[in-house]
């Protein structure tokens, strides 16, 4: 394992970041994809569905298990949140049968519990589970992120063309610096250029004055052949990702999902690997996991604090 080591920390070279004066460290927190998807049949499914419930009851987990106290500060908010489509002014609307409270008690709901709240829209004309996106919509979705008290934004790219990325994801950067509101900006840009075969067009420069971190790989799900994927991919590009980050802006290859072991099929031991890995990169630490079904370890915050010192 120690060849693993290695490489993910060598990859925190100086550059020159997004200037937001956010995400100074990496930023880290719980985010529901990998664990939840997008699970809204909430009859058949009340304990793990996308609703209101579901991430007042993962903040309520951070704060009373000692998550929070070494550093795992917010609740983000995944696909699938939204109304199928936009009110009658264009903007954004929540699930109403599913988030009845809305989004801005959410968000309140974090922040009295001493949370920040993230959220995810997409770059393109729909999300990548077809809900509306930000397309056409940039000025009013970050003006409605704001009037939320959202302080992270997941900007994804399914469903639109690589070739607007490198306008549309800075034109967002400078909608959300409009509002006045600090929104830390997590950015889908490279990913979706490998994906669409043009790796070697990724300009890093561009995207590390745009985005606070941004995606470089796959999702990652809960195997280790996914995991070793990502490793691999990180081993054979390091010399360019290593140039792209500093703090303010952190390569992102997906969350961690190992306190969802028994679930997602992962042994004790390859989830300490992951752990210990992702926090060599210095990257941002978002986890997943099913924390309200798993039981969690007395000493689980405390090796975490012990990897993030």
């Amino acid at each position: 394992m120690l060849i693993f080591v290695a490489i993910f920390a060598i990859i925190t070279h100086l550059a020159n970041p997004l200037d937001n004066g956010l995400a100074r460290t990496p930023p880290m927190g719980w985010m529901s994809w990998t664990a939840f998807y997008c699970e809204t049949d909430c009859e058949k499914h009340p304990d793990a569905c996308i609703n209101e419930k579901l991430y007042q009851s993962m903040g309520d987990r951070l704060v009373q298990d000692g998550f929070l106290e070494v550093g795992y500060n917010r609740i983000h908010i995944d696909d699938c949140w939204m109304e199928k489509s936009r009110d009658d002014k264009g903007r954004l609307v929540a699930n109403r049968t599913r988030f009845p409270s809305g989004m801005k008690s959410l968000s309140k709901y974090m922040h009295d519990r001493g949370l920040q709240f993230g959220i995810y829209e997409d770059f393109g004309t729909e999300t990548c589970e077809k809900y509306p996106g930000s397309l056409n919509h940039i000025k009013e979705d970050a003006e409605t992120f704001a009037s939320w008290d959202v302080d992270y934004l997941k900007l994804d790219g399914c469903n639109v063309n690589v070739s607007l990325m490198p306008t549309g994801y800075p034109k967002m950067e400078r909608a959300l610096n409009k509002t006045g509101r600090p929104i830390v900006y997590a950015c889908g840009w490279p990913f979706f250029f490998y994906l669409a075969g043009k790796k070697d067009q990724v300009n890093f420069t561009a995207v590390r004055e745009a985005c606070n971190s941004w995606r470089i790989y796959d999702d990652v799900v809960g195997n280790w052949d996914s995991i070793e994927s990502i490793i691999r991919f990180v081993d054979a590009n390091q010399d360019v990702l290593a140039d792209a980050q500093r703090p303010g802006g952190w390569n992102d290859p997906d969350m961690t999902v190992y306190f969802t072991l028994d679930s997602l099929g992962l042994s004790n031991q390859n989830g300490y690997q992951f752990r210990d890995l992702w926090a060599g990169e210095d990257r941002g630490r978002i986890r997943t996991s099913e924390t309200i079904r798993v039981k969690m370890r007395p000493t689980s915050a405390l090796m975490l604090k012990l990897t993030i010192d």
